[in-house]
């Protein structure tokens, strides 16, 4: 294959990814997140690889993607879209490049979270979904990886110059004359990030002149950011990695900016089918704080007081009627936008949480009864097994563990949420009352 020459500034990174990749063993997992930063770097490493002698081809390299289940409807066109670019070139060039997109357990997406269970929409002080949606699917990727092969080294188109922030982790996490550094979490994983000192527009030159050995779409990823006016959503490995910024591209349902001016500009740009997506965003946004729309209780049945004692007002989950109208709204967002926002398996795990709640279950057709409403139709999307799919590798083995001792798995979950919650805050008080609670209300259901 026809190989580009390289910009002047490229050279030291193309060497150093050379010398990295015949280091060792160990082998690649490439985050590929769809944005300039990932798709320059996945770039470099394919040029690299196909420069180089079958022989030396020593050890495969992973490109992995995202997906949420909730991203902005564009970046996940184009992230299956360049992934099966990649696979099938790859292949062609008898290169050993494997692609992989990774999902969150149906039991932790958006959806069943916020609707099912009925989550408050994420804020800075409480984003419980980053640790689903993003860490929890691409942790146990890595670990699996781990696991067969003993180590890995994980490879992320970071850089120093997308924010003070970022610039700032990196420096607290780098090691002297090092070029990886450990994973923060996970054991026998590295992190490299071989584009770090890189300006945003040293980026754009380089994607400029290096067409894409794959043959994707450069000049059109361009057009993708010009239109969103947004920055790159970074594929998120550790509690660590920066969120998004205020402008960006990510998840649609982001309800941790203020205002989501990626879809405000493409919108405004004439792609009115998104108008549905930004309207119901804004009002989930707006619902965490509407009197009425959130209980007193949390979900583990405690109130939540002030530090002057005063109790404090819907703080809870979205009550019962709340989370009807939420997924009546999306529902109707999804037939107006022509868009999949909610996936049959999503649909039929929200009614099985509901079902079963203690307070207040709802009748077994309450889903089907709203999807009725919107769609005039009584048959949903083909709902799957959920029983297969519906815990975590880390619940189901909680679950075997808590019926082998004769233990609440329910108390259990609700312990690991609470410790979920109250991980976001610098101080925790009040969480060994509210833990004291779980145990105590588990006791005497028992």
């Amino acid at each position: 294959m026809q190989v580009t020459q390289s910009v002047s500034f490229l050279d030291s990174i193309v060497a150093d990814l050379r010398e990295a990749y015949r280091a060792d063993s160990r082998p690649w997992i490439v985050g590929f997140s769809g944005g300039k930063d990932s798709t320059m770097v996945t770039q470099l490493i394919y040029y690299m690889l196909a420069r180089m002698e079958p022989l030396e081809r020593h050890k495969p390299i992973y490109v992995l993607g995202s997906d949420t289940r909730v991203e902005s409807p564009a970046i996940a066109a184009r992230i299956r879209k360049e992934l099966d670019l990649i696979a099938a070139s790859a292949e062609r060039d008898d290169l050993p490049i494997t692609t992989q997109v990774v999902f969150p357990k149906l039991n932790d997406t958006f959806w069943v979270n916020l609707i099912g269970r009925g989550y408050p929409s994420p804020t800075i002080h409480f984003r419980w979904c980053t640790d689903r949606l993003k860490i929890r699917p691409i942790s146990d990727f890595i670990t699996r990886v781990v696991s067969r092969c003993g180590a890995v080294i994980v490879v992320l188109g970071a850089r120093r110059d997308e924010s003070s922030s970022r610039a700032q982790t990196m420096r607290a996490r780098e090691i002297e004359d090092q070029r990886f550094r450990p994973h923060s979490d996970l054991p026998n994983a590295w992190v490299y990030t071989p584009i770090e000192h890189l300006t945003s527009n040293e980026v754009w030159l380089y994607l400029l002149q290096a067409p894409s050995p794959w043959g994707g779409d450069n000049r059109g990823l361009i057009t993708l950011y010009k239109q969103a006016a947004g920055g790159e959503c970074p594929l998120v490995i550790d509690t660590s990695t920066p969120s998004c910024g205020h402008s960006r591209f990510g998840c649609w349902t982001c309800t941790v900016v203020e205002n989501d001016r990626s879809m405000e500009a493409l919108v405004d740009l004439g792609e009115d089918h998104l108008g549905p997506l930004l309207e119901f965003r804004d009002y989930l946004k707006r619902m965490r704080d509407v009197p009425g729309a959130r209980q007193d209780r949390r979900r583990n049945g405690r109130r939540a007081y002030s530090r002057e004692g005063e109790l404090m007002r819907g703080t809870g989950p979205f009550t019962h009627e709340t989370r009807r109208e939420l997924l009546l709204r999306l529902l109707s967002a999804q037939r107006g936008s022509g868009h999949v926002l909610i996936e049959g398996d999503e649909l039929a795990a929200i009614q099985h949480v509901w079902s079963r709640e203690e307070d207040n279950p709802q009748p077994v057709d309450a889903v089907g009864r709203i999807w009725a409403q919107v769609y005039k139709e009584a048959a949903m999307p083909h709902e799957s097994n959920i029983q297969e799919n519906y815990f975590s590798e880390e619940e189901a083995l909680l679950s075997s563990v808590c019926q082998r001792h004769g233990v609440s798995f329910e108390m259990m979950r609700r312990l690991r949420e609470l410790e979920e919650e109250f991980g976001h805050l610098r101080r925790r008080h009040g969480l060994p009352e509210e833990m004291r609670d779980v145990i105590r209300q588990a006791l005497q259901q028992e």
